[in-house]
C-alpha cells in the first residue's frame, strides 16, 4: 500500500518521482503567467510564497498552465531584483567609506552614488525587457517562447518533482483545503442537481373490460421490465467514454473539441495531525489505495469522485470545467452538475505581446530617458512624504499623479486562512493534537484571473462549451439508462427543465420541476464568473 508523501516544513521527506512530461509547458497561459512575474512584483511574491515558502501545502491541479515554469521565472525575477539591490548597496557602502576616509570628496561621491543606483536599476530593466522579448514573447521567427524555464537557485530537483506530481494529479486524487473542493478550476458559473427514480421501462399495456349490471369498467395496467442493476462506477465510466468519443475522438475534424479532457478525480481533504501520544510524528496523506470503497462517505475526511470534463480554449487562457457526480440511494439516481470557469488573465500580463520584436539602441535610449524622468518624479514625491499618510481620494488630481510611485500595482493577497475559534470551557482546544490543513486553497492561475473578459467571444465560448457538454451529458445518461431498462419519462421531463434552465431569465419553474435544483452564478455584462484576481 502506497502513501502520498507530503512535505511539512518541520518534517521534510523524499519527494515522489515526477511525471514523464508536463503537458502545459508551452501554452499561452504558462507564457503570460511567467511574464507576469516580471511585470508585477506583487504577483511574483505571491507565487514564491505559495509554491516555495508554503511547500508543505499541496499544489492545486493545473488547468492549462505549468506551475514549475511560473515559479522558475518568479525566482529569476526576484534574483535579478536582489542583484540590483546588492550592487547598489555594496557600491554605495564603499563610496561612503571612501568619503569618510577622505579619499573621495562629497562632490564626487554623491553623484557616483546616484549614478550607481540608477545604473543598477537600468541594467535590470534592460535584462527584464530582453527576457520578455526573447523568451516570453510569441514571435513568428525562431527564438520565441519554447516552454523552457531558467533553472538553478532554490528551484531544486526535489521541488520540481513535488510540483510536477501534485499539479498533474496523475493518481486521480485531489487534496483540497477549506470549503471548496474544485480548487484551481476558477469560479462557479452554473450548477444543478437531479434525482431520478429507477423504475422499469414499460413492457406491455393491456385493458380489461368488466360488465356489471349493464355498465362497463376499463382497467389499464402496465407491465414493466426489470431494471438491470448497475453501479456508480458503471455509469461514470460509460458517460466518460461516450463524452470523449462524441466530442473529440470520433467527431469530425471540423467539429472536434481539441482541448477536451475527460477524467475521473477524487476530491478529499488534506489535514495532517501530530499525535504526540503515539510518537508517530506527522501523519501522511492517503493514496487512492488507502481510501475506503464506500462511495461518497458522509464524514469530514471522505473522498468524493467526480467526472471532470475540461475544455481548454483560447490556447488554454479560457478553461471551462464541468464536474459531474453520480450517487445511488434507494433506487434513485442522483446527479450533480457543477460548471467552473477560469477567465482570461489580467490585462497587464498581455503587455509582453505588445513589446517590440528586437532590442535596439533606440529602445535603450528611450528606457534611459524614461528612467531619468521617473527618478525626478520619485525625488519630488519623496520630498512630499507627509502627504503619503493622506488617503489618495482626498488629494488633488495633480498630487495624485505626482505621488503615484507610492501606489503599488495589482494586489495579490494569495491565500487567507481562518484560525479555529476555541470557545470551550477552560479552553480545552489547546490540548488537542496539532493539525495542519495542507490541502490546496487556490492556484497561481486563479490569483491572476481578470475581473472582466477581454473579448466578447470569450464570454460566449464559456457558455457555449458548458451547454455542449451539458447536452451531451444528458444524452449519454439517457442512453445508459435505456440500456439498463429504466423508464425514461422522468429523465426526459428533467432534461427539458434543465435545458430550459440555460436561459437565466427563467430561473423559477413550476409543474414537474420540483425535483431539480438550480443555482446561477454568472455575472452580467462583461464580468466573467471567473472574476476576481484573488482567491480566498
Amino acid at each position: 500500500m502506497t502513501t502520498q508523501t507530503l512535505h511539512h516544513p518541520h518534517h521534510p521527506g523524499p519527494p515522489p518521482a515526477p511525471p514523464v512530461q508536463r503537458r502545459y509547458a508551452r501554452t499561452k497561459a504558462t507564457r503570460l503567467l511567467s511574464a507576469g512575474t516580471y511585470l508585477d512584483p506583487g504577483y511574483r511574491r505571491t507565487v514564491i510564497r505559495e509554491l516555495l515558502k508554503n511547500r508543505f501545502r499541496v499544489v492545486a491541479p493545473s488547468y492549462g498552465y505549468d506551475a514549475v515554469s511560473v515559479l522558475a521565472h518568479a525566482l529569476t525575477a526576484r534574483r535579478m531584483r536582489r542583484i540590483e539591490a546588492g550592487m547598489a548597496a555594496g557600491t554605495v557602502l564603499v563610496l561612503v567609506v571612501l568619503m569618510e576616509q577622505g579619499v573621495l570628496s562629497p562632490l564626487v561621491s554623491v553623484p557616483l552614488m546616484f549614478w550607481v543606483v540608477w545604473g543598477a536599476a537600468y541594467l535590470r530593466r534592460i535584462v527584464t525587457l530582453n527576457t520578455l522579448m526573447t523568451r516570453l514573447k510569441e514571435t513568428a521567427t525562431d527564438g520565441g517562447f519554447d516552454g523552457s524555464y531558467p533553472a538553478g537557485g532554490k528551484l531544486t530537483d526535489a521541488l520540481i518533482r513535488k510540483i510536477d506530481l501534485e499539479q498533474s494529479t496523475d493518481s486521480g486524487l485531489v487534496f483540497y483545503g477549506g470549503f471548496r473542493p474544485f480548487v484551481g478550476a476558477g469560479e462557479p458559473l452554473r450548477d444543478w442537481s437531479n434525482a431520478q427514480l429507477l423504475l422499469g421501462a414499460p413492457k406491455t399495456r393491456f385493458t380489461a373490460r368488466r360488465d356489471s349490471e349493464g355498465s362497463s369498467l376499463d382497467v389499464d395496467a402496465m407491465e414493466r421490465k426489470s431494471v438491470l442493476p448497475f453501479s456508480v462506477h458503471d455509469i461514470t465510466t460509460y458517460v466518460a467514454s461516450r463524452m470523449a468519443a462524441e466530442l473529440r475522438d470520433e467527431a469530425r475534424r471540423d467539429e472536434r473539441i481539441e482541448g477536451l479532457t475527460v477524467e475521473q478525480r477524487r476530491f478529499t481533504t488534506a489535514v495532517r495531525t501530530n499525535d504526540r501520544t503515539r510518537g508517530a510524528g506527522w501523519s501522511q496523506l492517503p493514496s487512492t489505495d488507502d481510501l475506503p470503497d464506500v462511495h461518497w462517505r458522509e464524514d469530514y475526511d471522505s473522498a468524493r469522485e467526480y467526472l471532470c470534463v475540461r475544455v481548454g480554449s483560447w490556447n488554454e487562457e479560457l478553461v471551462t470545467s464541468i464536474f459531474v457526480g453520480f450517487d445511488l440511494k434507494g433506487d434513485t439516481l442522483h446527479t450533480e452538475f457543477y460548471t467552473y470557469v477560469l477567465g482570461p488573465l489580467v490585462r497587464e500580463f498581455h503587455l509582453v505581446d505588445q513589446l517590440p520584436d528586437t532590442f535596439d539602441g533606440r529602445l535603450a535610449v528611450r528606457v534611459a530617458w524614461d528612467m531619468v524622468k521617473s527618478a525626478l518624479r520619485w525625488c519630488l514625491a519623496l520630498s512630499l512624504w507627509p502627504l503619503w499618510l493622506v488617503p489618495e481620494r482626498f488629494l488633488p488630481s495633480p498630487l495624485r499623479r505626482l505621488m503615484r510611485p507610492r501606489r503599488g500595482g495589482r494586489t495579490f493577497t494569495g491565500i487567507r486562512t481562518e484560525s479555529p475559534v476555541d470557545s470551550s470551557e477552560f479552553r480545552l482546544g489547546r490540548y488537542a493534537n496539532e493539525a495542519v490543513d495542507c490541502g490546496a486553497l487556490t492556484s497561481v492561475r486563479e490569483m491572476a484571473t481578470s475581473d472582466t473578459y477581454h473579448h466578447f467571444f470569450q464570454r460566449s465560448d464559456a457558455v457555449k462549451y458548458t451547454q455542449i457538454v451539458e447536452r451531451r451529458l444528458l444524452l449519454s445518461i439517457r442512453s445508459f439508462l435505456s440500456e439498463h431498462n429504466v423508464d425514461l419519462a422522468d429523465h426526459d421531463r428533467a432534461q427539458t427543465n434543465i435545458l430550459m434552465g440555460d436561459d437565466k431569465s427563467q430561473n423559477v419553474y413550476g409543474g414537474n420541476n420540483e425535483n431539480i435544483g438550480y443555482n446561477y452564478h454568472a455575472a452580467g455584462g462583461g464580468s466573467p464568473s471567473a472574476g476576481g484576481g484573488q482567491s480566498s
